[in-house]
C-alpha cells in the first residue's frame, strides 16, 4: 500500500492518446470511461485552460493542438490527448502524431509520458481502414506504449449485415443471424487486416460491450506493473479490477480501494 502511494504522489494522472477519426466517437468513450454526460474541459499544454469554443473553432481551421489536455472533473486523473484529422488522408497528420509519440517518450518523469493509446475505428462505414490507419500501423511504432484498437459504431456494421442477409433470407432469419455475421465482418474488415501489419495493436474491443472490457484489456497491455498499478488506481468507479488484477496476481502490489 505504501509502494502504490507513493507512486500516486510522483505521478497522479495516467495519460491517454485517442486517435480516430471525425465522429469515430471518441468523446462518447472518454464519457464512459469517466462515467460522466459533461464535456471535458481543455488546457493548454503550459496548463492554462482554454475556452471550449476557441478549440473546437481552431480545429475547424486545422489548428487542432495535440498537446491540448482534455480532463473531466469526473476524474481528472486521467489526461488525454486528442488527434484529429486521421479522415483526411494527410501525411502530416500521421507525422504529427508521430512527433508527440516521440516526444513524450523522451519526456523524463513518469507523469509526463504517454502512458496509452486508443485508435477508434468506426466500423459503419465502407472503408474500413484509412491510408492514414495503415500508415500509423504499417510503418510507425509506438515503442513501449500500448495501442487498444476500440471499433465504434458496431450498430452500424449490424445493420450492414442485416441488409445483406435480407437479399438471401427471411426476416426472421436476418434479425437472428445478424450479430453472428457482423461478428464475422468485424474479424475479416478490420481484425485480420490490422494483425497483419508491422505494428499491429496489442489487444481490440468493440463497444457495444462493456466499457469494462477496454479497461481490461488496457491494464493487460501495459507491461510495466508500475503503470499497470498508476492505470488501475485512478480507476475511481471500478474497484473490481482492482480486485481483480491482485487475485489473478498479475500485480506485484496490491491496489488499496481507496485509491480506486
Amino acid at each position: 500500500m505504501e509502494e502504490a502511494i507513493d507512486l500516486r504522489s510522483k505521478c497522479r494522472h495516467f495519460r491517454v492518446l485517442v486517435i480516430g477519426r471525425a465522429n469515430a466517437g471518441k468523446t462518447t468513450i472518454l464519457k464512459r470511461v469517466c462515467n460522466t454526460v459533461e464535456d471535458p474541459e481543455i488546457f493548454s499544454p503550459s496548463g492554462e485552460k482554454t475556452d471550449l469554443a476557441a478549440v473546437e473553432g481552431s480545429a475547424e481551421r486545422g489548428l487542432h493542438n495535440i498537446d491540448n489536455q482534455l480532463i473531466f472533473k469526473s476524474n481528472p486523473q486521467f489526461i488525454f490527448h486528442d488527434s484529429r484529422g486521421f479522415e483526411s488522408g494527410s501525411a502530416e497528420e500521421v507525422k504529427k502524431v508521430k512527433d508527440f509519440i516521440a516526444q513524450r517518450a523522451a519526456a523524463s518523469d513518469l507523469s509526463s509520458q504517454l502512458h496509452a493509446i486508443w485508435y477508434c475505428l468506426p466500423t459503419d462505414t465502407n472503408r474500413p481502414l484509412l491510408e492514414t490507419d495503415e500508415q500509423f500501423f504499417k510503418k510507425h511504432g509506438t515503442g513501449k506504449v500500448p495501442v487498444i484498437a476500440i471499433f465504434t459504431k458496431f450498430d452500424g456494421l449490424v445493420t450492414k449485415a442485416f441488409q445483406q442477409l435480407r437479399t438471401m433470407k427471411s426476416l426472421k432469419e436476418a434479425k437472428t443471424e445478424k450479430a453472428e455475421l457482423a461478428q464475422k465482418m468485424l474479424t475479416t474488415d478490420f481484425i485480420v487486416p490490422l494483425k497483419a501489419t508491422k505494428f499491429a495493436p496489442a489487444d481490440y474491443v468493440h463497444l457495444e460491450i462493456q466499457i469494462q472490457e477496454l479497461i481490461q484489456k488496457t491494464a493487460t497491455a501495459l507491461t510495466d506493473d508500475t503503470l499497470r498499478l498508476l492505470f488501475v488506481s485512478v480507476q475511481q468507479n471500478n474497484i473490481d479490477l482492482c480486485i481483480q488484477f491482485a487475485v489473478k496476481g498479475q500485480l506485484d502490489l496490491q491496489c488499496p480501494v481507496e485509491l480506486c
